[in-house]
């Protein structure tokens, strides 16, 4: 995946994010987290309507902030997130033999790809850029925070990695300002970690290096190796990952797609396996992230379509996204029809040494 030549264009793209920290591999349960995100707005219905001042006058600002508390109280088991850009999803819904036919394109485009072999010395080198906007539970206090990373992951995994971090200065949204300077986050800009296997300063103690811990999100050359190459056997796999219903071979892929690491013959069978996915459909011709424009096929899962962006002309994998499927009553947030929750780029590419660029 080539690097992209218009970084500023994800900032027209996306007007909040929820920014993620990327360091992978977190493992987390989107059933659960569905549920969490259901008994925190249940949870919200209950408390007095009183709306504190600083909330301002704008529309729907009682229900809208206590609805963002809420899910930004869940964001760490769903990676969800809440932006005010929008998508046209006019006619979404009843193409879903065109999201096979993309798929399927995208697939035999992949597969036809000669990549540079990772040989021994070289790193992969993949970069990650989220933008968004962080939350308080509990108050109206909200802020918005940029951040990208990039990793340098050897090819020896046994050897020492790479992570380092750019992170903007948050600042204070309209109508939600605090005392003082935002809360920057876990991570500060320029900040890096080293480590072998993966396994950085800042995991929890008992935490699996990256080396041991294979996954869709982490895979190792052992998990590559063990993935079936029938599309129909990959999809039940997908499946079994996503420990949900149809919708979660979707989030596994995407995991997978983002991760950066699977080599080109891989993401083309993962295609080939979302192409069997019941109410796939074409949600966005013309998605634009980070400055690529590709095609966004999604599927709706309760109220949203999950997302996935690939380029038609190479079949590579852009990034991803979720967006809001119907417009949502107050008491859910609000949120209008089209409106991106989450989205994210990633690039990678073969470097020559720890800490180089492409």
């Amino acid at each position: 995946m080539s690097e992209p030549t218009k970084p500023e264009t994800l900032d027209r793209v996306l007007d909040a994010v929820l920014a993620r920290a990327a360091d992978e591999p977190v493992d987390f349960d989107v059933a659960a987290g569905r549920t969490a995100l259901a008994t925190a707005l249940k949870a919200r219905a209950e408390e007095p309507a009183e709306v504190p001042a600083a909330v301002g006058a704008g529309r729907r600002p009682r229900r809208r902030t206590r609805w963002l508390a809420a899910a930004a109280a869940v964001a760490v088991l769903t990676g969800g997130a809440l932006v005010a850009s929008t998508v046209d999803l006019t006619g979404v819904g009843s193409n879903s033999a065109t999201a096979a036919e993309e798929l399927i394109r995208a697939a035999d485009l992949a597969s036809r790809v000669v990549e540079r072999p990772l040989s021994p010395g070289q790193y992969r080198y993949v970069r990650s850029r989220y933008a968004g906007i962080t939350v308080e539970l509990g108050s109206t206090k909200a802020w918005s925070s940029e951040q990208t990373t990039e990793q340098w992951i050897p090819a020896d995994r046994r050897d020492e990695w790479l992570i380092k971090f750019s992170v903007k200065a948050p600042e204070w949204l309209d109508g939600h300002e605090g005392d003082g300077t935002p809360d920057g986050g876990r991570f500060k800009d320029g900040q890096e970690f080293r480590g072998k296997c993966g396994k950085y300063s800042y995991y929890a103690e008992g935490q699996q290096d990256r080396c041991t811990a294979g996954s869709f999100s982490n895979p190792t050359p052992e998990f590559i190796a063990s993935l079936p190459k029938d599309p129909k056997e990959l999809y039940a796999t997908l499946k079994e990952e996503g420990h949900t219903d149809d919708s979660g071979v979707l989030t596994s892929a995407r995991a997978a797609l983002q991760s950066g690491q699977f080599p080109a013959e891989v993401r083309a069978n993962i295609f080939r396996a979302l192409a069997l996915l019941p109410g796939l459909v074409v949600t966005d011709k013309k998605a634009n992230l980070d400055g690529k424009e590709g095609v966004a096929l999604g599927i709706k899962s309760y109220d949203n379509f999950t997302e996935i962006i690939v380029d038609p002309e190479n079949g590579d994998f852009i990034g991803g996204r979720d967006t809001v499927a119907e417009d949502q009553p107050d008491d859910e947030g609000g949120l209008e029809k089209g409106t991106v929750r989450q989205s994210y780029a990633v690039t990678s590419a073969v470097v020559d040494s720890l800490g180089a660029r492409p």
